[in-house]
């Protein structure tokens, strides 16, 4: 497959699925991506295997598209100036984003205070078996370093 077949399919699959103004703009950000890559110095072929099969992005775009109309978006309506000249691609920034806890709620709160806790106990547990091995291995090194002396006298 090439670009151009690429492109068709991610075209045909997004017709008639989302609004044409969107689709239009994931086909031109694909695009500006592939040719981007390719005068980056790789190949087409590389670019495309690892962007994946054209039916299953569209499947992805499709199901995560909220329905809103392109001037919902504001300054956002393109990849251009949404993505600028990131090279992610759209699914994987949308997953990136799902990681970031939002400190602004009470639950993103409490995941940090337990995180917090969790590596505070951690910590004390570690210290708490820690400490009596160098006591251990100090008092064996005291009585070594006696020996020691006592067989050189």
């Amino acid at each position: 497959m090439n670009r151009k077949e690429f492109l068709e399919i991610l075209r045909s699959q997004l017709a008639g699925q989302m609004q044409e103004g969107k689709a239009a703009a994931h086909i031109r950000y694909y695009e500006d991506y592939i040719q981007s890559q390719v005068r980056g110095g790789r190949s087409e072929q590389e670019v495309l295997q690892e962007l994946g099969d054209p039916h299953l992005i569209a499947k992805t775009l499709i199901d995560t598209d909220d329905g809103s109309t392109q001037e919902d978006y504001g300054e956002y309506s393109s990849y251009g100036s949404s993505y600028g000249n990131e090279t992610e691609l759209p699914h994987q920034q949308e997953k990136r984003w799902k990681k970031v806890i939002d400190l602004s709620t009470w639950h993103g709160k409490a995941v940090v205070i337990a995180a917090a806790a969790v590596i505070i106990v951690l910590l004390i547990l570690i210290i708490g078996v820690a400490i009596p091995f160098f006591i251990i291995l100090a008092i064996i090194l005291y009585f070594l370093s006696w020996l020691k002396k006592r067989n050189d006298q």
